[in-house]
């Protein structure tokens, strides 16, 4: 079996409105403090003391098959200890379903833990398996959520969680 990957970068970001519930995480131009020229890079801050989120959204490849994992690429901003949760959900809509999109709600949580490196700003993956991922199939629209579970016990690191990049793997056709 092989892999696919789609990429989601920060800049793609659809972030929400800042309603009761719909935090959004901060969306940080960051330059390298290396010599010049220096990198260029976005990133999604989340705070560690309040869930804040971000969706992407794209069409399922048509070699899509099975087992979707989300592995959110991440380092923290000051904690060198401590664990991070991320909060991975998912909606899926197959073309022709007697489905009103714009009434669609996510599936549940997917969650993973994540531990800050002893140095801060080293980069970590946290793989989230997708276990419930809306029973999506090839083709389908797809939107995934991407929180920070703050409030969750083993949410323990300090400062903001950096995200850099999430890749949803799968298995393909």
């Amino acid at each position: 079996m092989t892999t696919g990957t789609i990429i989601l970068t920060p800049g793609a970001a659809i972030l929400p409105d800042g309603s009761t519930s719909n935090a959004a995480p901060a969306m940080q131009r960051t330059k390298s403090s290396g010599t010049a020229p220096g990198a260029y890079f976005l990133q999604l801050a989340y705070d560690a003391t309040g869930e804040e989120w971000a969706c992407w959204q794209f069409r399922m490849p048509a070699d899509y098959a099975s087992a979707p994992v989300a592995v959110v690429q991440w380092k923290a901003a000051s904690a060198t200890s401590g664990g991070v949760v991320w909060d991975v959900r998912v909606v899926a809509v197959t073309t022709g379903d007697a489905t009103d999109v714009d009434a669609k709600v996510f599936g549940s949580a997917n969650t993973a833990t994540g531990t800050a490196p002893s140095v801060a700003g080293y980069l970590l993956d946290t793989s989230v398996t997708l276990t419930n991922a809306d029973s999506v199939a090839a083709g389908d629209f797809v939107v995934v959520r991407v929180a920070r579970a703050a409030a969750d016990a083993s949410d323990t690191a300090t400062g903001d969680a950096e995200l850099v990049s999430v890749a949803i793997t799968y298995t393909t056709t």
